[in-house]
């Protein structure tokens, strides 16, 4: 497993890496709307040479007051455009502030993502 993180100074690595990936899980805070037009514009890049790579979309910060709920998210990520190809899945997730708790959205995306794994291998 890669991480990258999304600040400018490591979108650089992306290209490099994406080769070699067997699934994309793809990140967004959904209570930050300013941002949400910059997420999808790197998405539908990150993809355009991949019609059958699958995607998982993380809307994290779901609990957050002002969050976009997953529709929003769907429509502002244009996530409709990306290809009937690919497996695809929006979760919606939030991540206690401690830690101390974990969702039962965020077990559904380990499970999901466990599988995905599966499937590609």
């Amino acid at each position: 497993f890669e991480f990258f993180g999304g600040s400018e100074s490591l979108r650089s690595y992306w290209k490099m890496y994406l080769p070699k990936v067997l699934l994309l899980i793809y990140v967004v805070d959904s209570a930050d709307h300013a941002r949400l037009p910059v997420a999808k514009q790197l998405l539908h890049q990150l993809i355009q040479n991949n019609s059958t790579l699958p995607v998982v979309v993380l809307a994290n910060k779901q609990d957050l007051e002002g969050a976009y709920c997953i529709t929003d998210i769907h429509d502002a990520l244009a996530l409709s455009d990306i290809g009937d190809e690919r497996k695809l899945f929006l979760i919606g997730t939030h991540v206690t502030e401690d830690g101390s708790e974990i969702s039962s959205s965020m077990k559904d995306a380990k499970e999901l993502i466990a599988q995905l794994v599966l499937e590609t291998q």
